[in-house]
């Protein structure tokens, strides 16, 4: 019988620790299913467009792989946007690149300004308009690049048809492999900017309660403006998907526009509740309707996911709850006892909440046209 290493051998142990690291490896690589999915597009689109161009006798066929790199997006939306930005900017820094290099063979003396004006002219258009970022790169390429041998029009034919080759590889296969769309990052992105804007509802509950929290609205604030540009962004990709007709979902306009006015009014929430508020007995029931809020901002958003229809019964039962406190307060003379600037926080807080809730059934409205979209 063959002998064993003891189980407490080195060779045991590096075994043990070895697998355990390729166990943990393995269950992260599975966590991160949408980048591995991204690099499994990206490799198929450098592979068909280096076959491609090669098939095609581009000669300067990594221009094409070089695209497909570039334009391959995670969604079909963001690579429908890339591919047209580089072929316009390709296409322009073409033309003007080829002008440029029909003067320099003209008047050889002059290459250092006429090198110098057109990345100038290019840079000023792409200040201007960002989707031409890469035309002065492409007009500069072909003013010092490997192209000075070829006609300038054939170099810049050859150029765009190396870029449209790239483009279309990379929008083939966004479409094809794994296929992503961006109607998916909007509703990834509402959902994000709505659980931010309930937490912060929650967060002002239960400081009108008393309760002790190290919830930090500032960052939070940060927070959600970050999540509303990015909702801009995917709202534009989806936008090309369905001008494209390479989808069906759509998404209303009106979405994004009322989380920025339920953005707002959590603004003014919070301003109302900078200190504690003085009316005592408006406070709890202002407690409950902020978090009558916050759930159902996010049962809304689940409706997207296919949740069922937030209760608007329940919902409207909460709001007028609070309006019973606040005549309450306003029969029983609790705001003429105030200061102004108490007083001022005071009906702050309650405009802030009724505009808040006007806005939640606004917002619930634009997710069920939404989720009817989707078919």
């Amino acid at each position: 019988m063959a002998d064993h290493p003891p189980s407490d051998s080195p060779g045991h142990w590096r075994r043990f620790v070895g697998l355990g690291l390729s166990r943990a490896a393995l269950a992260k690589a599975a966590g991160r299913k949408t980048e591995l999915r991204h690099a499994v597009r990206v490799s198929a689109a450098v592979l068909a467009a280096y076959a491609l161009a090669t098939l095609l006798r581009l000669p300067q066929g990594y221009w094409a792989v070089f695209t497909a790199v570039i334009v391959v997006q995670s969604s079909l939306g963001a690579t429908i946007t890339a591919s047209i930005e580089r072929l316009m900017g390709t296409a322009v820094g073409a033309v003007v690149g080829a002008g440029a290099a029909m003067l320099h063979v003209r008047f050889p003396e002059a290459g250092g300004p006429i090198l110098a004006i057109t990345a100038a002219l290019l840079a000023f258009l792409a200040a201007v308009r960002p989707a031409f970022k890469v035309a002065p790169v492409t007009a500069v390429i072909m003013l010092i690049g490997t192209t000075t041998h070829m006609d300038p029009l054939v170099a810049a034919f050859l150029r765009v048809a190396e870029i449209t080759v790239g483009s279309v590889v990379g929008i083939a296969a966004t479409l094809l492999i794994f296929p992503a769309r961006a109607h998916a990052s909007v509703v990834e992105s509402v959902d994000k900017v709505t659980s931010l804007l309930a937490d912060l509802l929650e967060h002002y509950a239960r400081k009108l309660r008393g309760g002790e929290t190290e919830f930090d609205a500032r960052a939070h604030y940060d927070d959600t403006l970050a999540a509303l540009a990015k909702l801009q962004t995917a709202m534009a990709e989806a936008e090309r998907e369905n001008a494209s007709k390479l989808s069906d979902h759509s998404v209303t306009d009106a979405l994004p526009r009322t989380l920025w006015r339920l953005r707002n009014d959590c603004a003014q929430i919070g301003r109302a509740l900078r200190e504690t508020l003085p009316a005592p007995g408006l406070s709890l029931q202002s407690a409950a309707m902020l978090g009558a809020c916050a759930a159902f901002l996010r049962a809304c958003a689940a409706l997207l996911a296919g949740a069922p229809r937030p209760d608007r019964l329940a919902f409207g039962g909460a709001h007028q709850a609070f309006q019973t406190a606040v005549e309450t307060l306003r029969e029983t003379g609790g705001t003429r006892a105030l200061g102004f600037d108490d007083a001022a926080r005071v009906f702050g807080l309650v405009f802030a909440v009724e505009n808040l809730f006007g806005n939640l059934g606004d917002f619930e409205e634009r997710v069920e046209e939404t989720a009817g979209k989707r078919g």
